[in-house]
């Protein structure tokens, strides 16, 4: 596959508290870098707080990590970096993330047999898998309540203004960045009937975009703006979204038409 160019048309920021920025953005360079030096995903700062929005109160019901990010890397013989990976994710500022909650029930899609780790409660879960062939893959998972599911794939095309690949029913993802050995994804993941997405507060996906007048009125929630160039909203499970007004033509678009107000789904105002 031939290497994308261009800036990436979504970055994660991590909102850490006081006086951690740092010491998390180095944690998560020195980790990325022996996988893909060449992509800078993620973006820490501190102290500034998205705009917050009245929430509906969510049930009682099984609550599951909004997202989660996996690192599907190969083992090459006389190569260490695979050892190397896991061994960092085994220090601090790194916590295990527990994959069965308080009554200890397995959380679906986490393996009892298979380690996840975070930063802070309110950042992504990691883990990492072998892979024998293929590309290896930086995989960012939003994991979509049921009903949510196929809106959100309608969201996120429109966003990034190229279909999603399907690869399952309950699963879905885009290609942000690829090489001949390495490809970036944003995946969207359906959870079982009744499990409630848990967001994470101190995540917040921005989007480069280049229309951003005709997509805010087409957002099933309100978009308000922060500065001259950004707007903040959220999707259907609450996940933060901030969309940057982009005029660079390098921006990768393929085709995928403005999507009518009514094929997403309305929703009250004020956010769920």
């Amino acid at each position: 596959m031939d290497e994308t160019q261009g800036p990436l048309a979504m970055t994660i920021h991590l909102l850490a508290n006081s006086g951690h920025g740092s010491v998390l953005q180095r944690t998560l360079d020195q980790l990325l870098d022996c996988v893909c030096p060449e992509v800078r995903l993620f973006q820490v700062s501190e102290g500034a707080s998205p705009v917050k929005y009245c929430e509906k109160s969510h049930s009682k019901r099984s609550r599951f990590p909004g997202m989660s990010v996996l690192l599907f890397l190969h083992e090459s013989p006389g190569e260490d970096r695979l050892f190397r990976v896991l061994d960092s994710l085994q220090h601090s500022p790194w916590q295990c993330y527990p994959t069965q909650d308080t009554r200890g029930r397995l959380c679906p899609y986490l393996s009892a047999n298979q380690e996840f780790y975070s930063l802070d409660s309110q950042m992504p879960i990691w883990g990492v898998r072998q892979v024998h062939c293929g590309s290896e893959i930086l995989r960012v998972t939003l994991y979509c309540s049921f009903d949510n599911y196929e809106d959100a794939i309608r969201l996120y095309e429109m966003i990034l203004q190229r279909e999603a690949t399907l690869q399952k029913s309950n699963f879905c993802f885009f290609v942000l960045y690829a090489s001949k050995s390495f490809a970036l994804q944003l995946s969207l993941k359906q959870l079982p009937p009744g499990m409630s997405v848990d967001p994470k507060e101190s995540s917040v996906l921005q989007f480069k975009v280049q229309e951003i007048g005709q997509l805010v009125p087409l957002l099933p929630n309100p978009c308000i703006p922060i500065s001259s160039t950004r707007w903040q909203t959220q999707d259907y499970d609450g996940n933060k979204i901030l969309l940057q007004r982009w005029e660079s033509s390098s921006v990768a678009q393929t085709g995928v038409r403005w999507c009518h107000h009514s094929s997403l789904r309305s929703s009250p105002s004020g956010f769920k």
